[in-house]
């Protein structure tokens, strides 16, 4: 299982903060949309196993089945939705359920209650752990957070851990040890905490993480304390540092678009859950689809067949297709350069960092410093490099009626109903390196699956795309892969490849020349494939109709920073350009992040309520952060502003971390759960109880 980002379930007993009041003045989506605001803190990683497995936990709804057996879906993927990470990598928005069994039981309402759940991981076929959690008292206001053991394990791997929340001696203790295998290695890390009052004011804790730098990578100590106003701690036997509790930075990392006028949502359908027949057992199962493919709750078991007819929530039923790779579009765009706007460039034997100085109209290289060096590079019209902040090359245009200009080109995946096949099967000629039909093993891990290199002053290679099935294909012959990820053998990697570029045959006879392809007026097409869904194209046939169904495309557009709208009220961004991406709620990438101090930070954050697109029939929209990555600052005074408020690390120092020998034994095994007799159908779905629970 992942080793997973910081979620909110322990640490908001560590490192909470007051909330921010919500916009409430209207009751229009924007209003009503809640932000999701945690703290991100390294010492705090030795928490993130637990807090996983307590989502899924608490997703399981057992709270409402005292004395029960049943079945439930829980989507891992909110579980897991925390991300330090880089936003333009962000897993997609996407829904990943995976099954858990639940058996609950309590003697009476002044007993605990225990649970066993059995949880298999959606995405991972040896993912099976086994929970078994004993609740002895319910939240109060001495005890926010209730008394509970939570004991863990990998059904079959030495994965394991313990979380134990009690209170002794008035405090609030959070204790927690966790035992996983990485490379080899049998890893530990442990947290105690104790909590001095019970809105978690102040308290002190340690915990022992790793050094993920070191290879492998190492055990670090951290010592803590904190109140209200500032957090102490001391990483191994580094020099204490002091952060400020107050004016953290935020990192947004989850933004939702929103109609300027109105504060509707824009929600992009980009896939639906949907009901099917299990091959395996004839049952009804449950699974998801979007752009990048198809998932369901048993695709990991052995000898499961893909559902090739699906129904949604509608009652609409539809025939599932799967074409062997993507047609993508690429559609070239114009903008004007920023000034100090900068640039990857290759100038024949090293890349160099470049800058565009408006006043000079010139680009000039780095001065080692982050600057403008005031030399003319002598960089000229047509002159490609790479673009940090759009993520792609770009063509310097030169100079048209008094702008300086940069190319660059959007894509998206065509799909069956795309207005190019009005009238039905289309001719592609390509250019370069054009792809084989019925490309073998061998072929594809030596890649030698394309033919002779074809010069776009040649007449080029003709190839065929029908909507009926959405397969390339040369002289009648499909371009895919003849093999799957199974037949690849220990040391064969093969994720996918792309073609060379691709014209409408209708397009063919304007093409002589690379400038001719390249250029601004001509849309260009690519062929993608591999092994995996997400580089094939999944098609949905509506039964009824024989309608495809259209996934709703993303929204690209153009956006620049200023520091009026940055939410942490930095300037260093001003004036940045960058391509964004928004794929529906909460899932908007492009914002460049950076590395620092071990973190992921984003380079600017944007304020709510910012204007950011006009789209094609003028409907304008704003943006709202529905997920904050709050980051502590350093203190003004430095170690002294939390000595002074009466800070120490000598109880920290004092406290014992729990061992693997402090880990409960669990007898259960993953069989047990087949002596159960669980429904067939879900009672909980990612904690909404279902009608199936009542039947």
């Amino acid at each position: 299982m992942n080793k997973l980002s910081l979620s909110a379930a322990i640490a908001s007993a560590l490192f909470s903060l007051p909330s921010a009041a919500n916009f409430s003045d209207s009751g229009t989506d924007y209003s009503n949309t809640i932000t999701d605001s945690y703290v991100g803190e390294q010492a705090a990683e030795p928490l993130n196993m637990a807090n996983m497995l307590l989502c899924i936990m608490k997703a399981t709804g057992a709270e409402n089945f005292a004395n029960s057996d049943y079945r439930a879906l829980v989507d891992s993927a909110q579980c897991e939705g925390r991300q330090d990470s880089d936003s333009s990598q962000a897993a997609a928005n996407k829904i990943s359920y995976s099954e858990v069994v639940v058996s609950s039981s309590r003697a009476n309402s002044q007993s605990s209650q225990d649970v066993t759940v059995w949880f298999q991981e959606a995405e991972e076929q040896d993912g099976q752990y086994i929970i078994n959690t004993s609740v002895s008292a319910a939240p109060s206001p001495t005890s926010p957070f209730g008394e509970l053991q939570f004991t863990f394990k990998h059904a079959s791997g030495g994965d394991k851990g313990d979380l134990n929340i009690s209170v002794q001696n008035g405090q609030n203790v959070i204790s927690l040890i966790n035992t996983f295998e990485e490379g080899g290695n049998t890893i530990e890390q442990a947290a105690i905490v104790q909590i001095d009052d019970a809105q978690g004011n102040s308290g002190r804790g340690k915990t022992k993480g790793l050094d993920w730098s070191q290879n492998p990578p190492v055990p670090i100590e951290y010592k803590l304390a904190y109140n209200e106003d500032y957090y102490f701690k001391q990483v191994g036997s580094d020099p204490e540092v002091c952060l400020s509790r107050n004016n953290p930075r935020d990192n947004a990392h989850r933004y939702s678009l929103f109609n300027a006028t109105t504060g509707a949502l824009l929600d992009i359908k980009a896939g639906f859950n949907f009901e099917y027949i299990s091959s395996l057992n004839g049952q009804p199962q449950y699974g998801f689809i979007g752009e990048w493919g198809l998932w369901t709750e048993e695709q990991q078991q052995l000898g499961y067949v893909p559902p090739t007819t699906i129904t949604d929530d509608d009652g609409v039923s539809y025939t599932v297709m799967t074409a062997p790779g993507k047609l993508v579009r690429q559609t070239k765009g114009q903008r004007p350069l920023q000034d100090g706007e900068s640039f990857e460039y290759w100038n024949g034997s090293s890349s160099t960092t470049v800058y565009w100085v408006e006043s000079a109209g010139q680009f000039q290289a780095d001065n080692g410093s982050g600057n403008p060096d005031g030399v003319d590079t002598g960089i000229i019209q047509n002159t490609y490099f790479w673009s940090p902040l759009l993520r792609q090359n770009v063509n310097y245009l030169g100079n048209g009626s008094g702008v300086h200009k940069v190319a660059y080109t959007t894509s998206e995946t065509v799909r069956a109903n795309d207005a190019i096949f009005n009238s039905g099967a289309i001719g592609l000629t390509c250019y370069g390196d054009c792809p084989q039909s019925n490309i073998s093993l061998n072929d594809a891990v030596s890649w030698t699956f394309t033919q002779s290199y074809e010069d776009p002053s040649s007449t080029g290679i003709a190839y065929s795309l029908d909507p009926a099935d959405m397969t390339l294909k040369l002289s009648g012959q499909p371009v895919t892969l003849n093999f799957t990820r199974d037949d690849l053998s220990n040391g064969q990697e093969f994720w996918g490849a792309s073609s060379g570029e691709f014209v409408l045959s209708s397009d063919a006879g304007s093409v002589t020349s690379w400038d001719d392809i390249n250029g601004q007026s001509l849309v260009t097409y690519r062929w993608e494939m591999g092994v995996d869904t997400w580089s094939q194209l999944t098609m949905l046939k509506n039964q009824a109709d024989q309608s495809f169904y259209e996934f709703d495309k993303p929204v690209n557009f153009i956006y620049t920073h200023q520091t009026a709208n940055d939410r942490n009220g930095e300037s260093n961004s001003d004036g940045k350009q960058v391509m964004l991406e928004y794929h529906g709620p909460g899932n908007m990438h492009g914002i460049p992040w950076e590395q620092a101090d071990g973190q992921w930070n984003a380079q600017f954050s944007i304020t709510d309520g910012t204007e950011v697109h006009t789209d094609s029939n003028g409907n304008r929209y704003v943006v709202k952060a529905t997920g904050i990555d709050k980051r502590f600052v350093p203190a003004a005074g430095g170690a002294s502003d939390c000595t002074n408020s009466g800070l120490d690390l000598n109880g920290a120092a004092l406290l014992t971390l729990p061992t693997a020998a402090n880990i409960p034994t669990i007898s259960t095994t993953w069989a047990d759960k087949e002596s159960l007799t669980v429904a067939d159908e879900p009672w909980v779905i990612h904690g909404e109880v279902q009608a199936a629970a009542n039947e």
